[in-house]
């Protein structure tokens, strides 16, 4: 701890401890994806030793700690190992149920959890403190799921809690406004948690890591899911838990700590400067070279899409089945422990649009008329009313009156899709 540290609470989240990392399915080598996913149960070890390393006053779990209802028994016995760590050292841990594990009347656990973890019930927030450095308490609130789809606003119970607000950490699992991706359950807005009475909000759910604050000493943050299970772009990049520094008037920025085992990237790759497929391998080289380092030792799992206009447009889309092959091939063992889970075809031909807007012929005149409608204040929906059923109409109309990008976006789509299917014939 720093010198006007007080404590120390490490926030995890969606642990989803029981999933193995079925995303690898039967696309790569079943030895090594089995590898990978008994490398992934090391991300729950990490945090432990996060917490014991740091000598935390806490450790809050703010939902989905296992990820099913049933819990399954080999996770919860490893979970149970790792309370039973913590309880040694005199670490309490505070949980919050979220939708995957709701709190259910009739569950028996496969081994009871020590002493030191307090679960937090559903329907009322319960309040629980901790001893700091300096003897003052730290107020830990929370509240669990009761059913899988939660749709009562969680963080609102919150707000008469008898605390001082620069002394409650808060763990709720829930979607907050504005974040999309993720189930709407326990739906809260920012104006929610800043009207309670805390002073660092540990959420759970979107898997995707996200710190704000409200002003000096006042945070929220999702600390995301501990280890990445897929390509997906929420699973991406580097997973872990949140230091969090208590202070003598509040709480200091939290500090993300890395704890998985195995690292999910994207990679959108532009090879515009390709003239062949094996340019286009060549150029996938350097990005993919970059990720490795950046895993820091930890096998990574790769999904890559060409991007871009390219002359390697028509033969590469012609090899996309065989482009995932074909770039395992050429990387050789650059990938070392990891593997390339996909490679995507979304490029397009280069085309000189000037020059087919002066060829006179039936293209020309698509592009020019295209042109005309973004120049055109006419609606979308008025544009192709007669085209469309009401329900996508309903969906059009909505979209472009959202975002006034939407309609320049549209354009340039039905563009790109005319001009690549002309140019492939």
């Amino acid at each position: 701890m720093t010198v006007d540290q007080i404590g120390t609470v490490v926030h995890a989240a969606d642990l989803h401890l029981g999933a193995p990392l079925d995303s690898l399915g039967t696309r790569i080598d079943a030895a090594k994806a089995q590898r990978l996913r008994d490398l992934s149960l090391g991300a729950f070890e990490n945090l432990i030793d996060l917490v014991c390393d740091r000598q935390a006053s806490a450790l809050v779990l703010a939902g989905d700690v296992y990820d099913g209802a049933q819990r399954e028994v080999s996770a919860q016995l490893r979970f149970a190992r790792g309370m039973g760590r913590l309880n040694d050292l005199g670490i309490p841990v505070f949980i919050a149920h979220g939708n995957h594990d709701p709190i259910v009347a009739n569950y028996r656990p496969a081994k009871d959890l020590p002493g030191n973890v307090t679960v937090f019930g559903p329907k009322v927030v319960q309040v629980h403190d901790v001893a700091l450095a300096n003897g003052s308490p730290l107020h830990i609130a929370g509240i669990s799921f009761e059913v899988e789809h939660e749709l009562h606003n969680l963080a609102q119970r919150f707000a008469s809690l008898p605390v001082a607000p620069e002394r409650c950490i808060g763990v709720l699992h829930a979607n907050l406004e504005g974040l999309s991706g993720h189930d709407p359950y326990a739906p809260c807005s920012p104006s929610d948690l800043e009207l309670a009475p805390v002073a660092y909000w540990a959420l759970g759910h979107v898997h995707l890591r996200t710190v704000g604050n409200f002003g000096p000493n006042r945070w929220y943050a999702y600390s995301g899911n501990l280890q990445g299970r897929s390509s997906k772009p929420a699973e991406c990049g580097a997973k872990g838990a949140l230091v969090v520094p208590i202070t003598a008037v509040g709480v200091g920025e939290p500090e993300f700590v890395a704890c998985d085992t195995v690292r999910f990237v994207r990679l959108d790759v532009e090879v515009s400067a390709a003239a062949t497929i094996g340019d286009a391998l060549e150029l996938l080289e350097t990005p993919l070279g970059a990720a490795v380092v950046g895993a820091e030792g930890r096998p990574l799992v790769a999904r890559v899409r060409f991007t871009g206009a390219t002359a390697a447009h028509a033969a590469i889309s012609g090899e996309a089945a065989k482009l995932t092959e074909l770039a395992r091939d050429h990387l050789g063992g650059v990938l070392g422990d990891g593997e390339l889970l996909k490679v995507e075809d979304a490029t397009r031909p280069a085309i000189d649009r000037t020059q087919l807007l002066a060829r006179g012929d039936l293209l020309s005149a698509l592009l020019e008329r295209l042109d005309a409608l973004a120049g055109d204040d006419t609606s979308l929906v008025d544009l192709v009313r007669d085209d469309l059923d009401a329900k996508t109409l309903k969906l059009l109309d909505t979209l472009s009156g959202r975002d006034e990008s939407v309609r320049a976006s549209l354009l340039a789509g039905v563009e790109q899709l005319l001009l690549t299917r002309m140019a492939d014939q």
